[in-house]
């Protein structure tokens, strides 16, 4: 008899195709477009006759996401990944395709860009992590990291193409060319590599008749779902804004706006290491005490930034470590709901706990302009970040995890 294969084998050799077709999708999906949107800025802004000051306004729409991940996430429960997934790329690209043919005005933008939001949830992480934490148990954090590496990887290579059509056929063609990627790579993917059911209760496919699924709100009154709810608002009060204003921040510090865009690409690159390391360390360690150390890595970029003034190094390495946690937020969130919940209920858990979560994020980028300009630096902004992240740790650190099952030999 041969051996039994170790349990990271069978897991990765079975899910491959769920991982793959996850982050393609994810990838080509609405996350393309909130990447690439700045590009669109300044031809907008020419052709529209409006400011960018107007557009940034617009662009604030899509909060409707907040809105749209309960009810998609829900729709996954009772439905099944495949066809919200499906029918939530079709309608926004259909939504691209319209914008541009048809938009000519401000009013237009505010509408493609808030039913983008709204519908476009579909096709992120909310649906599309809800098949790897079903086929995955052992190694869920690793898939998961992996998963978000896969994003990074698509998202990395996308915005010189979509220059390229803007600057060669105008911005409308790079609206067709966000309905293309999704329509032609997206669907695809998640029709061909992730399958329409797993294993009986694995929550891969649509909740079996005759169970709750996603109609089950019982979730609300336990303790836990409200802890990683206030983690996640708590946690995004802090680093929401400093995302937005992470530029204008480092040449605060004194630094030229060369060295800030470095800092951007530094951001990333710390993101980047998050996405992969996060998922990795959730495995190999007690998942809440890894929560509790990334959830506070911002905070010590912050106290770079406070202790610090025009020392280039510390500015890139303090953006590196913001990045960082950013990169492992997806990670966290998706690795607690999928392990402390029973699968048939993840979409809608995960969906309203990612609605709740853009409070923070609206609280952050809304207060971390206002603070500014009412004291003229970022550094009381930067000190009530602080105490929000120690309160963000503390809170997933409390939440309860059951043990994992144990693993079935090959």
């Amino acid at each position: 008899m041969k051996p039994a294969l170790p349990a990271l084998t069978g897991e990765f050799r079975d899910g491959w195709r769920i991982l793959l077709g996850a982050a393609l999708a994810a990838g080509t999906g609405v996350g393309m477009v909130f990447l690439n949107f700045s590009m669109f800025i300044l031809p907008l802004s020419q052709e529209l006759g409006v400011s960018r000051g107007d557009l940034g306004s617009v662009q604030a729409l899509i909060v409707t996401a907040a809105l749209g991940a309960p009810v998609m996430g829900r729709a996954a429960d009772l439905f099944g990944v495949r066809r919200v997934f499906v029918f939530c790329t079709l309608v926004v690209a259909c939504v691209h395709l319209l914008a541009a043919t048809y938009a000519s005005s401000l009013l237009h933008m505010a509408m493609s860009i808030a039913a983008t939001g709204f519908f476009g949830i579909g096709s992120t992480a909310v649906v599309l992590t809800r098949p790897i934490n079903a086929h995955f148990r052992e190694h869920r954090g690793k898939a998961l990291g992996l998963m978000a590496v896969g994003i990074a990887l698509v998202s990395m290579t996308s915005p010189p193409l979509i220059q390229w059509l803007i600057d060669n056929h105008g911005w409308r063609a790079g609206f067709v060319g966000f309905a293309a990627a999704s329509v032609g790579v997206g669907i695809p993917a998640v029709l061909l590599l992730i399958p329409r059911g797993g294993r009986a209760g694995s929550g891969i496919g649509a909740a079996p008749s005759g169970e709750d699924g996603g109609r089950d709100s019982s979730f609300l009154k336990e303790r836990d779902f409200w802890l990683l709810t206030m983690s996640t608002i708590t946690m995004s009060l802090a680093t929401a804004g400093t995302v937005s204003q992470l530029a204008p921040m480092v040449i605060d510090e004194g630094i030229d706006a060369k060295t800030a865009a470095l800092a951007l690409s530094f951001f990333a690159g710390g993101q980047f290491a998050g996405r992969l390391v996060g998922g990795w360390l959730l495995d190999l360690f007690e998942p809440r005490r890894v929560a509790f150390f990334l959830t506070l890595m911002p905070a010590i970029g912050f106290v770079i930034l406070l202790s610090t003034h025009g020392v280039v190094a510390a500015a890139l390495l303090a953006a590196a470590i913001i990045g960082l946690q950013q990169g492992a937020e997806l990670d966290i969130f998706a690795y607690f709901v999928g392990r402390r919940f029973d699968a048939a209920r993840y979409g809608t858990i995960y969906g309203a706990l990612a609605g709740l979560g853009w409070i923070g994020n609206v609280g952050g980028m809304l207060g971390m302009g206002r603070i500014y300009d009412a004291f003229g630096s970022y550094a009381p902004a930067q000190v009530m970040g602080i105490v929000a992240l120690v309160v963000a740790a503390v809170l997933v650190l409390l939440v309860r995890l059951p043990d994992l099952p144990q693993a079935r030999p090959a």
